[in-house]
């Protein structure tokens, strides 16, 4: 992203709206469907909306979960029931599919002329709590090890997307 590269121009009026897939709403990450979302797109750019508000939801995009001990103690925490690959995206507890479709999401933005602003960590949406399985009945916002995984999500999407012009 170039330094003085700015989403608004100064005395400009944009319209925009939050953004889930006309086909799927909050299970479109889940749900892909690359041609729903450019069909969106077609007509959201027609109605001359500029800026979509968009969610890469955390339960989808970081689906971790806890494996214990026979005992019951906390074991480790894998994608699912795979092991946590040896990878950026991996160390990040990120799954790559849905990082290869919000690059997609990305690109397809761009190609029509809409703006994204992204909201992270998006665990509540739509009247229910969207996080990974592995948080379930912990403090999201004061437990350390929630906010260490936090932290490593964040910092993973903006490494890889930070240049991205949408």
């Amino acid at each position: 992203m170039k330094q003085n590269q700015k989403l608004f121009e100064s005395g400009k009026f944009f319209t925009g709206c939050n953004y889930w897939a006309s086909h799927a709403g909050t299970n479109m990450w889940h749900d892909w469907s690359p041609e729903a979302v450019e069909g969106d797109f077609k007509r959201l750019a027609a109605a001359n909306i500029r800026v979509l508000r968009m969610f890469p939801l955390w339960s989808d995009f970081q689906p971790l979960k806890m494996h214990y001990t026979g005992g019951g103690g906390e074991k480790e925490l894998r994608l699912g029931e795979e092991p946590l690959p040896h990878t950026d995206a991996g160390r990040a507890g990120v799954d790559i599919r849905m990082a290869d479709r919000f690059d997609w999401f990305c690109d397809k933005a761009e190609e029509y002329g809409l703006k994204l602003v992204v909201g992270l960590v998006t665990g509540w949406m739509s009247g229910r709590m969207y996080m990974p399985e592995a948080f379930a009945g912990r403090p999201l916002l004061t437990d350390p090890m929630v906010n260490k995984w936090q932290v490593k999500f964040v910092r993973y999407m903006v490494r890889r997307f930070k240049t991205k012009p949408a």
